[in-house]
């Protein structure tokens, strides 16, 4: 080898390695850490089913999103006018794909009832409750982050449970915000449930919230230890733990490594969405123990046996749900913990995922050996 191209491979060498320190991670002695920006593809894992349904989803929230039917912002518009934009929302949801799909695919029938005061929708499959069933009910808290999900999300949530497990689901049009704030939901789903007690041992009543309503679930159970009310026979928390107390103004998940990690993947700021700012906690300081029951060991040690849903690494909630199953189990409560790869939060909302199918049988499995027949 020639002198010539020896010193050639040498200055490229002493370039890449220039190049690689360069975009190397950056550590402060506080352990913040600077990451380069880089390229996040599909998992390796997913499967071929799985990826050609992400890509269909993904063309759909492009099409949506460019499209100029649009309902009001919380933001703009007045409390006054937030049910005639929650009605513009779930209009509008209902001619999405998804909820057509998980109609089709799970025949269930969806009837209003008011139960102790408050709104409900009643999901019951169309093959009839099981035998096994009968004296058994499900509650659902859905998503929306005290702010949405009411008669969309909360259906996406409560079909194919219903469906599956041959099993009655109610599901809580609690409370939101900007027109409420807390604890109002709380005494919403108070409410429906010693309603129910009047009808079903708590033996056999099984709750269930995701996202902002497993936030809520976590805060009820607290509520039940307060008012000495005897709790369901088990719960799950899906894409959600049980709400720590970072300071008076926000909660420990928004400033996580999963909270930290998908900011820049969706391009927020969750201790700006969920700090004072936002509607359903305004004025209300965290860390009480009904407000922040993930704070309280003692209030977590006597949680029914629990199972957590949730995503991958993708996920914001990831750090939260696997925090709040770490304490459980150090509490010596029973708690089921079940990760999905490289799907996102609320990834079950979609039906046609293998993912989904396989998170719904889990859940369905998981009630059916805990709650009394």
């Amino acid at each position: 080898m020639s002198k010539t191209v020896l010193y050639l491979t040498a200055i490229l060498l002493l370039c890449s390695n220039r190049v690689f320190a360069a975009e190397r991670p950056q550590v402060d002695e506080n352990g913040t850490i600077h990451v380069p920006a880089f390229i996040l593809p599909e998992s390796s894992f997913l499967s071929l089913e799985t990826r050609v349904e992400l890509k269909k989803q993904r063309a759909y929230r492009a099409k949506s999103m460019a499209g100029k039917m649009r309902c009001p912002q919380n933001g703009d518009v007045s409390i006054e006018e937030m049910p005639a934009v929650r009605r513009c929302r779930a209009d509008q949801f209902y001619k999405t794909p998804m909820y057509k799909s998980m109609r089709d695919q799970y025949a269930v029938d969806i009837a209003p009832v008011m139960i102790g005061g408050v709104y409900t929708e009643t999901v019951t499959p169309q093959t009839g409750i099981s035998k096994e069933n009968r004296s058994r009910v499900l509650i659902n808290l859905h998503a929306g982050a005290y702010m949405h999900g009411s008669r969309t999300a909360s259906q996406m949530e409560s079909i194919p449970i219903a469906a599956l497990g041959r099993i009655k689901v109610v599901s809580i049009d609690y409370s939101l915000g900007p027109e409420h704030i807390y604890p109002t939901a709380n005494n919403d789903v108070l409410a429906v449930y010693k309603a129910l007690l009047k009808h079903y041992k708590p033996e056999s009543i099984g709750i269930y919230g995701s996202s902002g309503g497993g936030m809520l679930l976590a805060q009820f159970i607290s509520l039940l230890q307060a008012e000495s009310v005897p709790l369901p026979a088990a719960t799950g928390l899906f894409f959600s733990g049980a709400p720590t107390a970072a300071n008076e103004s926000n909660y420990k998940w928004t400033t996580s490594e999963s909270g930290y990690l998908t900011e820049p993947l969706l391009g927020v700021n969750w201790e700006s969405l969920f700090g004072p700012s936002h509607s359903y906690f305004k004025g209300i300081k965290r860390g009480s123990r009904l407000d922040s029951p993930g704070s309280y060991d003692d209030i977590m040690a006597n949680f029914p046996p629990t199972l957590l849903v949730n995503g991958g690494a993708r996920d914001f909630s990831l750090s939260m749900v696997i925090v709040t199953h770490a304490q459980l189990v150090r509490l010596g409560v029973e708690a089921d913990l079940h990760l999905w790869e490289a799907m996102g939060h609320m990834f079950n909302d979609n039906p046609n995922l293998p993912e989904s199918r396989e998170s719904y049988n889990v859940i369905v499995n998981f009630f059916d050996k805990h709650l009394e027949e």
